[in-house]
């Protein structure tokens, strides 16, 4: 067949197309450059443009040219701009995700490593089934080795290039040396399956280029030209592929922010672009700092404060734009203060823009529970971006089942859902044999499950693990008869085991489940909150039907209401009006990320990446009290905020003030008993007086590693009750090891620890 006819892409005018340093970065000939590209400042227009120019220009081989990036949504789009500029013929250039580069060098040559040629692909499921069946093999328990922390780690290690015998040479300590052996006996399982995992794909891609001259020596000669975008994400072993690639004097174009890297805890290495010149000796380095997205004001607040992080390279960008509106904060009594403030000023911006183009980013998904439902009571629609609605969440199905049995047990769908959750021992065998006592009865799965004759016939191991969910359940349901709702929901999620269940995971997976079970307590102890005159079991009726509601309503939104979303989800995107809520501390930052200058400036860049996706519109919101686990806890404003100058600032506090006692007019949490001993001090003082409490507590100025001692107790606002393992160092920069009786070891640095002393 004679070759497809070159499409001839539009003409274009050059330096009317691009800005001086956009062109320069385009036209950039030979050797390596890296382009330090600002929020806002055509990162992706340049990567496309010079592609373009390459091919246009240049008369290079479109097929000489691989240009590489991180989801395949983005690698997407990049290649129909490319299209449309380059045009095309036979031979177009590579563009697509490094995995899907690896993975068209391992079709070819993957036998060369060992690999079957048809090798499959396992996900994240395949993976940790093959964990826990190496656990077995090892004789080590899932309770002690969480198979999803496992991977974790075997991930890591793989991304380090470090093969099972690497990774246990390295081994120091008993943990790593028994991942040691899972690792092994992983790698195994995946070869007998003729498979492979996503990490594996970069891993055998830079072993067979290191060992292999004939191919390493092809590809060399056919790619001339390697682009990589968001460079500040590669990780080791997408580094040492790029470097293999490139040789000695590579024409690599990479593109990146280092002021946008917030994805260091899925393995990105930061000082990859930080030390670009000593990996690629002779780049030329190259700034794009017009922005062509947010006013002037966005671009020196949002500056200002990332400028306090210390692994940058430093640029400061600026528009032609208008200077635009002072960046709103609005400090508020709690987080349905916080919801109505930002749904009302949603709503006024709607003469001027579209639902659509509106935003509102939380640190954590627990956030969105509070303004999901603010949302739906004020009738504006919604889509929930890159996650689950708060109620549609596996975690939140589950409890809801449990309430919905101790209210209702002839439900059946509900007790099939709860049975074995968390795991108790009750497999498939024995649920249809209690499935078939009751079918033969007419009676419901529960009537079968209070017949002693029927958990008689019932195999011994299964009819135990059987009654005591029962006798737990019986329990409960008299609890259910005179207990507070947050109350019940407490005592439920503590011994049933789900919390447990969550906690010894220690995954990242998990720590979100954990934090929206919290939520949901949060949502139960609002909700009774209001109903004083309830009975339990009334109340109890009344919120699960609250619940039911809510689900269905959501089910109901249509697309093209405001974006609600996490602050990950949201890089790469841009809207007019943005909101980014919940900035205290604990929360933003994280107090998951506040063990090391490095977790704070990755929060730090993080904030800032949702500052910059405002194009004209940017608030800002904190609370005095936020209500985590059912009780409200004050909360300290981020320290973020105050990096940001007055200047750019106008600040907005709640009319909601706590009053003295004596008042009750004040919000029915300031008359919650026992919500003093579940908070710890703080101080907004611009939100109003301080707070009433039946016992007063240390105020929560940031914590000195000075005033504590090897063997303090100490109360975390959110980790809960510890003990001081060590003090590291002095004043607001020391760092404290804390042991707390629900999360274990966690270090933190002073300034941000938040520790009362008990």
């Amino acid at each position: 067949m004679p070759p497809a006819p070159r499409i001839q892409g539009p003409s274009i005018d050059w330096p009317t197309t691009l800005n001086e340093h956009q062109l320069a970065a385009v036209n950039h000939r030979e050797g390596p450059q890296l382009v330090l590209a600002g929020a806002g400042s055509g990162k992706t227009r340049v990567i496309t443009y010079r592609i373009a120019w390459l091919i246009r220009e240049c008369g290079i081989d479109p097929a000489a040219i691989s240009a590489v990036t991180f989801t395949n949504k983005a690698a997407g789009e990049m290649r129909e701009r490319v299209e449309h500029l380059a045009g095309y013929s036979v031979s177009r250039p590579f563009v697509g995700t490094f995995h899907r580069f690896a993975l068209v060098l391992l079709r070819r040559f993957g036998e060369r490593v060992n690999l079957h040629k048809d090798f499959a692909i396992f996900d994240t499921k395949d993976q940790l089934q093959l964990v826990k069946k190496a656990l077995v093999a090892e004789e080590l328990s899932e309770t002690s080795f969480s198979p999803r922390a496992v991977l974790s780690t075997i991930s890591g290690a793989k991304n380090l290039l470090l093969s099972p015998n690497a990774y246990e040479e390295n081994a120091s300590d008993f943990f790593s040396r028994r991942i040691a052996r899972v690792y092994r006996r992983y790698q195994g399982l995946l070869r007998e399956a003729g498979a492979v995992d996503f990490d594996d794909m970069l891993f055998f891609a830079v072993r067979l280029l290191r060992q292999d001259e004939e191919v390493l020596g092809g590809y060399r000669r056919r790619l001339e030209y390697l682009l990589v975008d968001e460079f500040q994400d590669t990780n080791h072993a997408q580094l040492e592929l790029v470097k293999i690639l490139g040789g000695e004097t590579p024409n690599l174009t990479a593109v990146g922010d280092e002021d946008q890297g917030i994805y260091r805890w899925r393995g990105a290495e930061l000082d990859n672009i930080l030390d670009f010149e000593r990996h690629f000796p002779g780049a030329v380095v190259r700034k794009l700092e017009q922005n062509y997205r947010s006013t002037q004001t966005i671009l020196d607040a949002s500056g200002a404060m990332v400028e306090n992080n210390e692994s940058r390279r430093g640029k400061r960008l600026w528009t032609d734009e208008e200077k635009g509106d002072p960046i709103r904060i609005f400090k508020g009594a709690d987080e349905g203060d916080e919801a109505r403030w930002i749904v009302n000023g949603l709503k006024q911006r709607r003469d001027d823009y579209d639902l659509r183009e509106m935003a509102v980013l939380v640190r954590t998904h627990s956030q969105t529970r509070a303004l999901e439902e603010e949302l739906l009571r004020q009738g504006v629609p919604y889509q929930l971006i890159g996650g689950v609605r708060f109620y549609d969440r596996a975690e939140i199905k589950d409890l809801v089942a449990y309430l919905r049995v101790l209210r209702n047990p002839r439900d059946n769908h509900s007790f099939d859902r709860i049975v074995n959750t968390p795991p108790r021992g009750i497999g498939g065998g024995t649920l249809s044999q209690l499935a078939e006592h009751a079918e033969t009865m007419g009676v419901t799965l529960w009537d079968a499950l209070l017949q002693n004759q029927v958990l008689d016939s019932i195999p011994a191991r299964g009819s135990k693990a059987l009654r005591s969910f029962r006798d737990f359940m019986l329990a409960l349901m008299e609890d259910a008869e005179h207990l507070d709702m947050p109350e019940l929901l407490g005592r439920l999620i503590e011994e049933s085991g789900y919390a447990e269940a969550l906690i010894e995971k220690d995954d990242s997976e998990s720590r979100s489940r954990l934090e929206n079970v919290e939520e949901f307590r949060s949502a139960a102890q609002e909700f009774s909150e209001g109903r004083p005159d309830q009975s339990p079991f009334e109340c109890l009726t009344d919120f699960l039907d609250h619940v039911s509601l809510t689900s269905d309503l959501d089910s109901q939104q249509e697309n093209g209401g405001v974006s609600l979303m996490t602050l990950h989800s949201a890089k790469g995107l841009e809207f007019p009006v943005v909101v980014v809520a919940g900035l205290e501390e604990g929360i933003l930052p994280h107090f998951n990320s506040q063990e090391t200058r490095e977790d704070i400036e990755e929060e730090r860049r993080l904030l800032y990446v949702g500052m910059t996706r405002a194009m004209q519109h940017l608030s800002l919101t904190c609370c005095r009290r936020r209500r985590i686990a059912g009780r409200y806890q004050d909360q300290i404003e981020s320290s973020f905020l105050a990096e940001i100058p007055d200047e750019f600032l106008d600040v907005e506090v709640s009319s909601h003030r706590v009053m003295d006692e004596r008042s009750r007019e004040v919000y029915s949490f300031f008359r919650t008993p026992g919500a003093s001993s579940g908070t710890t001090g703080g101080s907004m003082p611009s939100v109003g007086p301080p707070r009433v409490s039946s016992s007063p507590r240390p105020t929560g100025s940031p914590t000195s590693s000075g005033g504590l001692q090897q063997g303090t107790q100490v109360m975390h606002p959110t980790l809960g009750k510890g003990v001081v393992l060590e003090v590291i160092g002095s004043g607001e920069q020391g760092r404290i090891s804390v042991f707390f009786e629900r999360w274990g070891k966690r270090m933190l640095v002073a300034k941000y620890a938040k520790l009362d002393v008990v």
